[in-house]
């Protein structure tokens, strides 16, 4: 044992000192050379005018650990020719004695062995954290979640059964229907094959009264002074006027979509993650459930051009064009993290997939893909056009603005998620061949619509599936005193469409056929007055909304 009873380190290799080269009572190790010593060079080693100020210490296990071959030997990667010695706490990086002359000369610094031994313990406790805790925590969950799916067993059967009786009628229903429609084109197959019939019996009689005038004629008589036959307009006027008409097929596309409002729900407990889709509304808007209430407000860092939520009371919070920087806020306000993309020379907007990865949007043409992880992947590259607005439809295509120089080439293009291959372009062509997306600034999918706020001119453009136009909204119904300015665009649970007018201080709460409901969140009823960024969180049934006059976020519930 050694001087201070440590346990010294194994010899059973006859490891040798570093110095005379004896094998006998190698019991010490110097940090500093680094290298094995005797108990007589430990000694003499202090005495060496080059050696005054080394470390010795007693050669032990966790020693050893550190300073063997496998650690001792690793070059800094900035001078090779050097040795890792030292740790910059505050930079978080190992560094060698050149590194910590020319960039850490004020930082805190520690030996690479201490910090070594701090992350060993610091990982160790996190590994004992976990078995102790987290995982006899998650053995528990999934004993309760077991227990509970063989408890809700009985009740997924019956409303399965419940369901099927329910699919088993609405088929009868349909087939019932369709049958009715099939027989009555039947019907019209019948008598057009009566109306035939009846005009070949009037051929028929035609070709009797022919023979009977022609023997009329050939016995040359007197009889044929006095005869008398049937006028042929007698028989023309008997001739059906009512001609038949080709049948056509005129399908009740509504009924698809009251069948899907009305055929009901099923309630069930939320297991997964929560992801932003739009669902089809459960029940039909009222606009009488319009009232607007402030929940909070709160000071952000930067102007909230862009807002997106995150799930669990929490929205990214964005602005385009300036800051690299994106912030994660809770419902009260405090800041849960951010993400700084540094040389990204800004952030324009982003969208959360449902597997929780973020599509975000790049001033310098580019979109990128950041993982659950953290890690980032260029999805897309914009170039010439600069990307904007970007959503997702309902089977996760990637939707984005994009803007150049040219407002003819600007369009709306749509991506595949996977491979970042472009799948068509959008230049949003009304009847009139005019084009519509001039300057697409931000986006929204609507179901299979896209609605995109269009800068220069200033209007909201709806587009179907195929690109073209269903409508334009520019505030003309709204007899609002300023210019309209849409900068901020939503949807929420209803379909319904809430955008931001910077210059008039308000929202537009339009439904999704381009009409206004209703002005909301005015300046009286908020006091923002820079109304941009805007998104709805449809779990809490709140709308987050920026100012970027104020540099504040304000929620508020809208709809009672």
């Amino acid at each position: 044992m050694s001087d201070n009873g440590a346990t010294p380190f194994p010899t059973q290799l006859a490891v040798s000192c570093g110095f005379c080269c004896g094998t006998t009572d190698v019991n010490w190790f110097c940090k500093s050379c680094p290298g094995s010593l005797c108990n007589t060079c430990k000694m003499s080693h202090p005495s060496i005018p080059v050696f005054k100020n080394h470390i010795v210490v007693p050669r032990t296990n966790d020693v050893m650990r550190l300073y063997g071959p496998s650690k001792i030997a690793e070059q800094c990667r900035l001078h090779p020719e050097k040795e890792i010695s030292t740790y910059c706490i505050d930079c978080q990086v190992p560094c060698c004695a050149t590194c910590l002359v020319q960039k850490h000369k004020k930082h805190d610094i520690s030996t690479i062995e201490d910090a070594y031994l701090s992350a060993e313990n610091r990982l160790n406790d996190n590994v004992k954290e976990l078995e102790k805790n987290v995982i006899p925590t998650i053995d528990q969950m999934v004993d309760k979640t077991k227990k509970e799916r063989s408890e809700k067993r009985v009740h997924i059967d019956r409303v399965r059964e419940e369901v099927n009786t329910f699919r088993k009628e609405l088929k009868e229903a349909v087939d019932e229907s369709c049958d009715y429609l099939v027989e009555k084109l039947e019907h019209n197959e019948t008598e057009l094959d009566n109306l035939i019939t009846k005009l070949n019996v009037q051929k028929g009689k035609i070709h009797e009264l022919i023979k009977e005038v022609n023997e009329i004629i050939q016995k040359g008589d007197l009889s044929m002074i006095k005869y008398s036959p049937p006028s042929p307009s007698t028989f023309i006027s008997e001739f059906p006027t009512q001609r038949p008409t080709i049948p056509v097929f005129s399908p009740g596309r509504d009924i698809l979509t009251i069948i899907k409002e009305r055929i009901g729900t099923v309630e069930l407990t939320e297991i997964n993650p929560e992801s932003k889709q739009t669902p089809i509304p459960a029940a039909k808007f009222d606009p009488s459930m319009i009232n607007v209430n402030k929940v909070t407000s709160f000071s952000s860092k930067i102007h909230a051009t862009s807002i997106t939520t995150a799930g669990n009371n929490t929205a990214w919070v964005m602005m385009d064009c300036y800051s690299d920087t994106m912030y994660l806020y809770d419902s009260s306000g405090g800041m849960v993290r951010s993400i700084t993309v540094k040389g990204s020379d800004g952030i324009n907007d982003m969208v959360i997939t449902r597997s929780g990865e973020m599509i975000v949007t790049y001033w310098h043409r580019k979109v990128r893909r950041v993982s659950v992880s953290g890690e980032v992947s260029t999805l897309i590259d914009t170039s010439p056009f600069r990307p904007y607005g970007v959503c997702l439809t309902d089977s996760e295509d990637v939707v984005v603005c994009m803007s150049g120089q040219d407002e003819k080439n600007n369009h709306v293009a749509v991506y595949s998620p996977d491979t970042g291959k472009k799948l068509r372009e959008i230049r949003g062509i009304d009847g009139q061949g005019k084009q519509q997306i001039t300057y697409p600034y931000r986006v929204v999918s609507n179901g299979k619509d896209l609605c995109v706020v269009n800068w220069n001119p200033d209007h909201v453009v709806c587009v179907d599936e195929r690109g073209d136009v269903r409508w334009l909204y520019n505030r003309k119904e709204a007899k609002l005193t300023n210019s309209f300015t849409p900068r901020g665009i939503s949807v929420d649970k209803y379909n319904n469409l809430l955008v931001t007018d910077k210059k008039n201080t308000c929202v537009h709460y339009i439904d999704r056929e381009g009409r206004l409901i209703q002005i909301i969140l005015t300046q009286e009823q908020t006091g923002l007055v820079g109304h941009w960024g805007i998104c709805v969180d449809d779990k809490t049934g709140q709308v987050w909304v920026g100012d970027v006059m104020k540099n504040v976020v304000m929620i508020c519930k809208y709809l009672s």
